[in-house]
């Protein structure tokens, strides 16, 4: 019997311009994502080893999803994550499908919360590049409660792997990613991008 999952359409979640990720059909709880046949399988692999590193360094992983394992699809091998799910059950939406909708009560939340997120990556030297709001979910937890959520753009493209290791390398350049970015990222949405500070950290 074969071990190799083949996702239906109806498992399909969204597509990006490197993966597809798909719900798992054997655990509801779970997604997998897939990198697209063009791109470098390198990159791939990096990102799993970072994850993997998270997990041995036992961070907290407030804002971000827990990563299971390798999974052998019919697409080729994909990584298997939880799957970020509201209180009904219903997949969560992206920030940037909140922020479109220019509410200002919303606007106030998601300023306070991606301070409070860039906050503890910090915190957790959990490195990333690239924090724009399609990478982030809103996980609705209950009446008016809410989290933001991180699925993409988590970990490094460097070949020599130094921010796994290094605490002082790693805040460098979580520093450094986010002061040189985060306006590009959030410019779509001038009444949150305009609000949004750099790290003051030296």
């Amino acid at each position: 019997m074969s071990d190799t999952v083949s996702p239906t359409p109806q498992d399909f979640i969204a597509e990006g311009k490197k993966r597809k990720c798909f719900r798992h059909p054997c655990n509801p709880d779970h997604c997998f994502k897939v990198p697209h046949p063009e791109i470098r399988p390198g990159r791939f692999w990096r990102e799993v080893r970072y994850y993997i590193r998270l997990r041995q360094r036992a961070v907290d992983l407030h804002h971000l999803t827990a990563f299971h394992g390798l999974l052998d699809t019919s697409l080729g091998k994909a990584a298997v994550f939880d799957l970020v799910l509201d209180d009904d059950g219903r997949v969560s939406r992206t920030l940037d499908t909140y922020l479109a909708l220019n509410d200002r009560a919303f606007n106030d939340w998601a300023v306070t919360e991606l301070e409070r997120l860039k906050q503890h990556l910090y915190d957790q030297w959990i490195v990333f590049h690239d924090l724009n709001p399609t990478n982030i979910l809103v996980k609705r937890l209950g009446f008016d409660e809410f989290r933001l959520v991180v699925i993409h753009g988590i970990g490094h493209n460097h070949f020599i792997p130094l921010a796994g290791y290094s605490r002082l390398y790693a805040r460098k350049k979580i520093v450094r990613v986010w002061n040189r970015r985060y306006r590009q990222w959030y410019a779509a949405y001038p009444a949150v991008a305009r609000r949004l500070t750099p790290y003051l950290i030296i």
